[in-house]
């Protein structure tokens, strides 16, 4: 688990100095995982981001280590995603 946060400690980095270069807001920075105690159920974890570039994510897991999963895939997709729309941007320049 130790290596997954890790992985996530540096995408968020990886995030962060993408979108430091535009205007963003702090929000766009900041990445969650969430648990939640309802009614005598077991607990829910809830990946999420609530941003302005990336709108807001929510993915619900029945594990702490499957909401890690899911925050890095969202992380991974979200730097894949502001690559691909920097290329484009500089392709129209």
């Amino acid at each position: 688990m130790e290596k997954i946060v890790d992985d996530i400690t540096k995408l968020t980095e990886e995030w962060y100095f993408l979108i430091g270069k535009d205007h963003h807001k702090d929000r766009d920075c900041h990445w969650y995982i969430e648990t939640t105690w309802s009614y005598g159920q077991p607990p829910k974890y809830i990946a999420r981001h609530y941003g302005y570039i990336r709108d807001t994510i929510e993915v619900v897991c029945c594990s702490y280590e499957d909401a890690l999963v899911s925050l890095k895939n969202e992380l991974e997709n979200a730097i894949k995603e502001e690559k691909e729309n920097e290329q484009i941007e500089d392709n129209e320049s």
